[in-house]
């Protein structure tokens, strides 16, 4: 894609008028209403301004005026026409929230890869200048796209659900058949066995660790602010920066000790000291809706120290001894960590990037049931020991419908259960289309 193509992608996805509003406003200041859908429409302006957008990305398209580029017009006013159901739909979601820093986020993000591409600021001012903009008018019509792209995709999360749909082994095979001429080759793999052992703080340690919290605790039930406290003592690297910021979650998505005690509480309650496997937390609930909740939280860790370390060395090293004699899955059940995964497949020029370094010696050069081990590294500030067995090691080459059947499957269930949605949500909207041209056929 060149560099006028590249501003003009972006551009063609913000100019679009709005999605909601009045139906008698948005005639009036357009020329051409080409289909209602509820209470809001569809304009020829977007429909045009839709095919800018895929011609810009490089697509063909057919003469203006055949019987082909009518076929196609009909094909993108269905797919304008479902955004419309689907943002209205959203729209009356109240439980739906979008996060309006990432949408900050991703529109710098956006506005910082079009000027990379197109040459620079000025280039960007001069080229929206063509298409009548400003750079604040760019910037408020790229943000109302993202907000509302994101409200998409939080309905759609939200409501496709999780219902019993079927999918036929022919129905697979058909798809990988139809998609396997452009499929890339599958890369050298390693597929292994892991039991991983956690360092563990000593008695000692883990109760001034303890202290530490119940300290911190105090101060906040003495009025002192806790996104104030968790930025500067909370040892969790992922939230102690945004003051102990969590976010939204639900049920299943912390570790049990954690989770039970955050759904206990009320709004704007702070919770005792709470003892997980990464440490000691102080929690507060700041906003409940439904099955949600909205929390911050202050963590320390008890701190490791070279006996912790030398006693876990020592186990890891018989636990490997072992290995080379006894059956592996008896030993992850026995000894393994259990919130970590026990088995993987991976590139094997990706080790580092997704394992860790330490692992790249371990896997690398060895043959399929060679035990490797114990080896030692950190994750996530926890110091950890692997011991390793090699199941499968498989040179590059195509893919194979078994490789990738699994995905395939997920995929088309994950298709069928958004198409019942859309059906539903289409099944209770009013449409029109007033140009017969774009009725389809």
């Amino acid at each position: 894609m060149n560099r006028t193509a590249a501003i003009m992608v972006a551009i063609a996805a913000a100019l679009a008028p709005p999605s909601q509003g009045s139906l008698h406003a948005q005639e009036e200041m357009v020329d051409r209403v080409i289909a209602e859908v509820g209470d809001s429409v569809v304009l020829m302006s977007q429909l045009l301004q839709y095919e800018q957008q895929r011609r810009a990305m490089g697509e063909t398209l057919p003469p203006d005026g055949s019987s082909e580029r009518d076929e196609m017009r009909a094909a993108f006013l269905d797919l304008l026409i479902r955004q419309q159901i689907v943002l209205q739909a959203a729209a009356q979601d109240t439980l739906l929230e979008i996060d309006e820093q990432r949408v900050e986020e991703m529109l710098e993000q956006r506005i910082a890869q079009i000027e990379e591409g197109i040459g620079g600021r000025e280039a960007m001012d001069r080229e929206l200048d063509v298409q009548g903009l400003t750079m604040q008018a760019y910037r408020e019509l790229t943000r109302d796209e993202i907000s509302q792209r994101m409200l998409v995709e939080l309905y759609m999360q939200r409501h496709r659900g999780d219902g019993a749909v079927e999918v036929s082994d022919a129905e697979v095979r058909a798809a990988f058949e139809e998609g396997r001429d452009v499929l890339q080759e599958r890369p050298a793999t390693v597929t292994f066995k892991q039991v991983l052992l956690t360092v563990e703080a000593s008695d000692s340690t883990r109760d001034e660790a303890r202290a530490e919290a119940q300290a911190l605790l105090d101060r906040v039930r003495a009025g002192e602010d806790f996104a104030e406290l968790a930025t500067a003592r909370s040892q969790d690297p992922g939230s102690a920066a945004a003051g102990g910021d969590l976010g939204w979650f639900r049920r299943g998505f912390m570790v049990d000790e954690f989770e039970e005690t955050a759904f206990r509480l009320l709004e704007g309650e702070v919770s005792e000291v709470v003892e997980t496997e990464f440490g000691f937390h102080v929690i507060l609930v700041e906003r409940i809706r439904f099955a949600e909740r909205k929390a911050r939280h202050i963590l320390i860790r008890p701190e490791i120290g070279p006996r912790d370390i030398g006693r876990t060395r020592a186990l890891a090293a018989g636990v490997a001894e072992r290995a080379r004699n006894e059956d592996f899955q008896g030993l992850i059940d026995e000894f393994h960590e259990p919130s970590l995964p026990d088995s993987a497949t991976v590139p094997q020029r990706q080790v580092a990037q997704i394992l860790a370094p330490a692992y790249v010696a371990a896997l690398t050069g060895r043959e399929e049931g060679e035990i490797v081990g114990p080896i030692q590294f950190t994750l996530d500030a926890q110091e950890l020991f692997a011991i390793i067995r090699i199941v499968e090691l498989r040179e590059a080459g195509a893919y194979s419908f078994e490789d990738l059947e699994p995905q395939i499957r997920a995929s088309l269930i994950a298709e069928k259960r958004e198409r019942a949605l859309l059906d539903g949500l289409r099944a209770k909207t009013w449409i029109e289309i007033r140009d017969p041209a774009l009725r389809g056929r």
